[in-house]
């Protein structure tokens, strides 16, 4: 039967089976944020579109060609958020959960948005698992970071994954470095294509971010920005590395790195495995974002992970619990019994137990059938002739084999059964 209307194209629905594996990943997310001391926020699906235009930065194609934007009744120009970072920021300062002296340790799950070429692993609502660290400008928080999203990957299964790194500076130093880039690209203007040439002017570290094939080939070439870093960031990114280096983290230095976002200062960062070509998960510090957002001066580092690249990643690689989950128990009944028989299904659920049962007034082979495709482990069948001597018959579902017995024994019996 052709459905009446059908999802937009770039949202899907995510249907109970895979569900199931989005939601252990999360757990496994949530414990190990636990144990570093994250906790967890949650901010709203729209916020003021002017603090993405802000923060995110002008000349990205997040905000140029991205971004869902439109004024709400109150004539408001809102967005869809886009990314996790601004919103939590914002509500950090908007709450005022800035306590000096300590380190604001926040995570998030949730979903964005953005108007982008629908593809494995993108869609334009896509969810993201992040963590933002407020507070601390020390080397020792990126290394804490760093090492934070390379322990999920690997209690993931991900034994393989590469850590890209980095440093984009600071404003002072990216001021230079910008000039060498006009230099640089200004003989292969015919060569980039239309938006690399607006952001020549513009804003020319957004190049490196560009995905067009014939742009790729000229940024292989740049100068690397590690020449341009001013002393403070120079030194900040040797400690990162050195540090890095006697815990024995491997990582490949890639001085092209900038990440999609104008607000990254100092090192960035993204994580992928050998023959995606993707990353599948990234950050960096961003020392100015609290400050334009109207807070005080103070820095911050996070990450995010896209849950759509990352479940697809370890479906491939065979990472996923694909077990399916059945009933185990089938409650079977005498019409007359229907009331008893919900008193025993409410009964074992209230232990734990995962339990179905028929819902119309079916004899009892029709159930029987209908608990053998259900896959339940076992059923109970409630006669009203056993029953009256409180009795039920216990079937296993997988063997056949299936025995009379007492029903203040079977309750007595089930207490330990679940684990």
């Amino acid at each position: 039967m052709k459905p009446k209307y059908t999802s937009l194209r770039g949202v899907r629905d995510i249907l109970p089976d895979e569900l199931k594996n989005w939601r252990r990943i999360e757990d496994r997310a949530r414990e190990i944020f636990r144990r570093y001391n994250y906790r967890e926020i949650e901010t709203p699906i729209i916020e003021p579109a002017e603090m993405f235009i802000r923060t995110v930065g002008e000349e990205t194609d997040i905000v140029r060609k991205e971004m869902y934007i439109f004024k709400d009744r109150g004539e408001r120009l809102v967005a869809l958020r886009p990314e996790g970072t601004a919103p939590v920021v914002r509500a950090f300062l908007e709450n005022n959960l800035y306590v000096p002296g300590r380190v604001a340790k926040f995570y998030y799950i949730g979903d964005m948005f953005r108007y982008d070429r629908p593809q494995a692993g993108r869609q334009r609502e896509f969810h993201q698992i992040g963590v933002e660290a407020l507070g601390e400008s020390s080397y020792v928080l990126d290394v804490e970071v760093i090492m934070l999203l390379l322990e999920f990957f690997e209690e993931l299964g991900l034994v393989d994954a590469v850590l890209l790194l980095n440093s984009v500076g600071c404003p002072r130093c990216r001021l230079e470095y910008s000039k060498s880039l006009r230099e640089f690209f200004s003989p292969y203007v015919d060569e980039l294509c239309e938006d690399c040439n607006a952001r020549l002017e513009n804003n020319p570290l957004r190049i490196l971010d560009c995905k067009v094939e014939r742009c790729k080939k000229v940024i292989a070439k740049v100068p690397s920005i590690l020449d341009y870093l001013c002393d403070d960031c120079r030194i900040h990114f040797e400690n990162v590395r050195s540090v890095l280096d006697s815990l024995g983290i491997r990582y490949v230095l890639d001085t092209r790195l900038v990440r999609g976002l104008d607000y990254y200062t100092k090192t960035t960062f993204e994580v992928t495995v050998p023959g995606l070509g993707l990353s599948i998960g990234g950050g960096g510090r961003y020392d100015g974002l609290i400050k334009d957002l109207g807070g005080p001066d103070l820095p911050g580092i996070g990450f995010a992970i896209g849950m759509e690249r990352l479940v697809n990643l370890l479906r491939d690689r065979g990472l996923l619990v694909e077990e399916e989950e059945v009933p185990d128990y089938f409650i079977i009944y005498d019409a007359t019994l229907v009331t008893k028989a919900i008193i025993l299904s409410k009964l074992l659920r209230n232990r734990g137990f995962i339990v179905e049962m028929s819902y119309m007034a079916k004899n009892l082979k029709s159930q029987l059938k209908e608990a053998d495709r259900s896959k339940a482990k076992k059923s109970v069948i409630m006669r009203e002739e056993l029953l009256a001597n409180n009795r039920v018959i216990l079937k296993d579902m997988i063997t056949g084999e299936q025995e009379e017995i007492e029903l203040d024994k079977l309750e007595v019996s089930l207490i330990g059964e679940r684990v």
